[in-house]
Parts: structure tokens; C-alpha cells; sequence
């Protein structure tokens, strides 16, 4: 970490009470993100089920458990924000820059889950469409939905691994190796609490003392411990370091509890049920001792990154302070200044890209892809400068100015005419040139500069999609000089290239042709 870059803000709340508010929304948020999980995974095999000589009696209770699907995402989702809010604020550079190395898989979370969730939605509705058609959707929604929790783990496990950063940029930002394998168990055993968790659920609330569905969902539920047990297995195996004895009395507590599960269900009659208030406090010591195993984890690897990065700022800030009463004496003159006057305007929102004396040379010129334009040789109207400022330039550093007022525009473009003359007609050119070569010149503007800029240099079809697009030449033109030397040299960050290689007379014919195009 640079010191030079690591600036940290004070946390609303201490470290104890972020991690502890953490926990419990993120907690509250896993809850629900199994259930979801694990009711659509159960609704499509239901369906399945169903059509394919299933004897559960009633024709589409894999409807009748899509229908608690809405309450389980929506609360998903909006704890998942809480927890989201949260770990910026605690653990905001390791998060994001996870986020940053995986942001094309992040930000289709977004896109996979509105597919998901209409799909479930409209399975979910009484309307029944073709068992084909229902099927086709079904497993469509479910593979989206499961991609979710799948980019999610890729996230955790990338700003959990500060050590591997390079390594993924280098592997092309994906995870590979080693992080890539404890990523697969990871996100199964994601996938196995779901399962347990679902059919958990539907055990108790959509089975209605019905004994042979209760049957059909226990064997979901003892499928998904044992997947868990396995999984486990190969996920302690795969940590990137040895866990320390806490990490490994959370995990034994979770994996007792789910034992004691098993063993709760093996051990009941054949024709009775499980009782609820027995098995939910089983149910949440296994999530919650897991979950606190994560968190050790993680804090594993966020602790020393935000020690780090305080020692940095701290650092940062001593080398700082002796220029703090120079820039609190800046600020407050800047804020003393009124912006009621063209110059100023100029002064204080042009000159560091175009200069003081409007060349292009600004101090931040450098630094642009695109050069900044010589405003002092600029040739153009009113309306069309008017445009560019208001709008700025696509493609460009050229930004839009909407926050000035129409008056506080015309006061600019007043300055900038009165000092530069930009609203007048390009100047005639300089030299004389042979009419051989301005013959010439015609006829490569006409093969060549038309393809870009039209015949009547509004520019053409092709020029259209360009980022920054070519200029109106009907409303804006340059100094003879200044045409002169964009023909020659090109404008770099565009694509206008150089035609160095034409004799001089040629490119001065092209700076008549062109500067002759503009009206008045």
C-alpha cells in the first residue's frame, strides 16, 4: 500500500460494532438467500416430479412453493444491501477491490436477478403455460439465480486473498489454481445450505400435515447435510492457511449440530413429524457457527489490510500538515470568488486544460488522450460555441458546463471573442497558392477528406459514430495556421491522421477549401 494514495475517512462506528452489525445483517441476509435458493431449486424438481409420474397428489405444489418465493428475495435483497453498506464502511478497500477485479461478473448480478425473479414470478402465478415451455423457463430462471451467489463468492474469496491481487490481474482477472478450486467448494456448499435450509422451510410451512410430502422434503434435508458433510470435508482442505483453533471450534460446533440433525431425524417414528421448535435452534447454531467461522476467516486477512492502511494514513497525514493552512487558505478564496464575469469563468474553469493564454498548454494538457483545442484559433458562431460549451465534446475531455447559466455562457463566449475573436470569419490565407495545387487539393479533399468530413463539411455518414465526431466546417473553422498544422501533424487522439506527406502548397489548398466552406 502507498502512502501516498491511502487517505482513509473516520468510521461512522467503531470496528466491534460494524463487524457486529455486519454479522447479524449478514446473518439475516443468508437466511433468506438459502431459502430463495433452495425454493427454486425444489420448485423445478417438483415440477419435474409432477409430470413425470410424481404421486403427490395435488397437480402443482411445486406452484404452491413458488408462491413464498417473492417474501424470501425481497427480504434477500434488501438485507443484502444492509450487509453490502456495511462491509464498504469496515472493510471498504479490500471489498471494492475485489469488486474492481471482478466488476463485469459484479455488475451482472443486477441483470441475472431481474431475469430470475420475473421468471419464478411468472412460473409462480396461477397462469399455466405448456410443461415444455414451464420447464425451459424454469431451469433458465434457476441457472441465472445461481450465477448470483456464484459471482458473490468469486468477490469474497478475491478481497479475502490480498496476496493473490496481482496473480488475478495476471491470470487475465479470474481466479485461477488453488483460488479457484476452494471458489468451487465454496459456492457448493452454498448451494447445500440451500438445500437444507429450503426444504427445512417447506418441511414446516407448505406441507400441511401431509405425510408423504413431509417424507418427499426430509429426504432433501438429509441429502443436503450429507452433501454438507462432504463438502465441508473439501473446503477446510482447501483454505489458503491452516484455520486457528477458534476458526476450528466454530466449524466444530456447526458440524456437531448438524449430526445432532441427522440423528433427530433418523430417530423419529415413521409416521410422526419434526417438531419445529426442536429443529430451528439446531438449524440456526449450524448457520451461525459457520458463518462466525467465515468471519474469523476473513478478518484473518481484512485485519492486517486495515492496520496497514491506517499506519499509511497516518503517515500520509504527518506529511501533509504543513501545507494544511496554505490549502484552507486556497479553499476559502475560492469560495470568496464570484463567477460574474467571462475572464473569471475562464480563469478558473478553462486555463488548466486550455491555458492562460488559450493555446491548448493548460497544466493539465499533458494528461489528456486528446489534446485540449487552441481556443485563440478558433473561428466559429455563436450558437455553434454556445453548443460546445453547454454539451461538451463526446469522446473528449471537453466537459458540459449546464451548471453556468445562459447568461453566465454568453459572458464566456463575450470574453473569449473580445480577447481571441472566435465568433469572426477565418482569416484569408497566407500564401499564394499555385492553381495546379489547389487543383490538386480539391481532388484530395474529394477522394479522400470527404469520406470523414462530407462534401459540404458537415460531415458524413461514416463520421457520425466518431467519438470525438469531426467538426461543422459551415460553422466552425481555425486560423489558416492553425488548419495548416492539424492537416499536417493530424490531431492526435482522434482519427484525423497527419498528411505530411503532401507538398506544402497542397495542404495550404486544403486549408482554403476547408476555411471556404464556413458561412457566415
Amino acid at each position: 500500500m502507498s502512502s501516498l494514495f491511502d487517505i482513509l475517512l473516520e468510521k461512522p462506528l467503531s470496528d466491534e460494532w460494524l463487524k457486529g452489525l455486519l454479522f447479524a445483517s449478514f446473518t439475516l441476509h443468508m437466511i433468506f438467500v438459502l431459502l430463495t435458493i433452495g425454493t427454486a431449486i425444489l420448485s423445478i424438481y417438483y415440477f419435474i416430479h409432477t409430470w413425470w409420474g410424481g404421486k403427490l397428489g395435488e397437480l402443482r405444489w411445486d406452484k404452491e412453493i413458488l408462491r413464498t418465493f417473492m417474501a424470501h428475495k425481497s427480504l434477500a435483497v434488501v438485507l443484502g444491501v444492509a450487509a453490502l453498506l456495511l462491509i464498504q464502511l469496515g472493510s471498504s478497500v479490500p471489498f471494492f477491490t475485489g469488486v474492481n477485479l471482478l466488476a463485469p461478473f459484479w455488475m451482472l448480478i443486477i441483470v441475472f436477478l431481474v431475469i430470475a425473479f420475473l421468471s419464478f414470478d411468472a412460473l409462480g402465478h396461477k397462469i399455466d403455460v405448456h410443461h415444455y415451455l414451464h420447464l425451459v423457463f424454469g431451469i433458465i430462471a434457476l441457472i441465472f439465480l445461481l450465477a448470483v451467489p456464484a459471482i458473490f463468492v468469486a468477490v469474497l474469496v478475491t478481497a479475502e486473498n490480498s496476496d493473490k491481487w496481482l496473480t488475478i490481474i495476471a491470470n487475465g482477472y479470474q481466479l485461477g489454481g488453488p483460488l479457484a478450486i476452494h471458489w468451487l467448494f465454496r459456492y457448493l456448499h452454498v448451494l447445500g445450505a440451500a438445500i437444507v435450509f429450503g426444504a427445512a422451510f417447506h418441511y414446516f410451512f407448505s406441507t400441511r400435515e401431509e405425510i408423504e410430502k413431509k417424507k418427499s422434503i426430509l429426504k432433501w434435508i438429509v441429502a443436503g447435510l450429507l452433501l454438507q458433510f462432504i463438502l465441508g470435508i473439501m473446503l477446510y482442505s482447501s483454505l489458503p492457511e491452516k484455520p486457528d483453533y477458534i476458526i476450528n471450534i466454530s466449524l466444530f460446533v456447526g458440524v456437531t449440530a448438524a449430526a445432532v440433525l441427522l440423528w433427530v431425524i433418523f430417530t423419529i417414528n415413521k409416521d410422526s413429524a419434526l417438531n419445529i421448535k426442536k429443529v430451528l435452534p439446531i438449524v440456526m447454531l449450524i448457520l451461525v457457527s459457520m458463518l462466525l467461522a467465515r468471519q474469523f476467516i476473513q478478518d484473518t486477512t481484512f485485519v492486517p489490510i486495515e492496520k496497514q492502511l491506517q499506519v499509511n494514513a497516518k503517515a500520509y497525514q504527518k506529511e501533509l500538515q504543513p501545507y494544511h493552512q496554505e490549502a484552507l487558505n486556497k479553499y476559502q478564496s475560492d469560495i470568496n470568488i464570484v463567477y460574474d464575469s467571462g475572464g473569471t469563468i475562464y480563469l478558473k474553469s478553462c486555463t488548466f486544460c486550455h491555458g492562460e493564454n488559450a493555446d491548448g498548454n493548460g497544466s493539465e494538457a499533458k494528461n489528456l488522450a486528446i489534446p485540449p483545442e487552441d481556443i485563440s484559433a478558433i473561428r466559429t458562431t455563436r450558437p455553434y460555441l454556445h453548443k460546445i460549451l453547454v454539451e461538451g465534446i463526446p469522446g473528449s475531455a471537453m466537459p458540459y458546463f449546464t451548471f453556468f447559466d445562459r447568461y453566465k455562457i454568453e459572458a464566456l463566449i463575450n470574453y473569449l471573442d473580445s480577447k481571441y475573436y472566435v465568433l469572426s470569419l477565418p482569416e484569408p490565407v497566407p500564401v499564394k497558392i499555385p492553381e495546379a495545387a489547389l487543383q490538386q487539393a480539391q481532388k484530395i479533399f474529394n477522394e479522400t477528406c470527404f469520406k470523414c468530413h462530407g462534401m459540404d463539411g458537415r460531415g458524413s455518414a461514416l463520421s457520425k459514430g466518431f467519438q470525438p465526431p469531426p467538426p461543422d466546417f459551415t460553422l466552425f473553422s481555425l486560423s489558416p495556421e492553425r488548419t495548416f498544422d492539424v492537416i499536417t501533424k493530424g490531431y492526435p487522439g482522434t482519427v484525423m491522421p497527419p498528411f505530411s506527406n503532401l507538398p506544402e502548397d497542397v495542404r495550404w489548398g486544403l486549408v482554403k477549401i476547408v476555411n471556404e466552406k464556413r458561412k457566415p
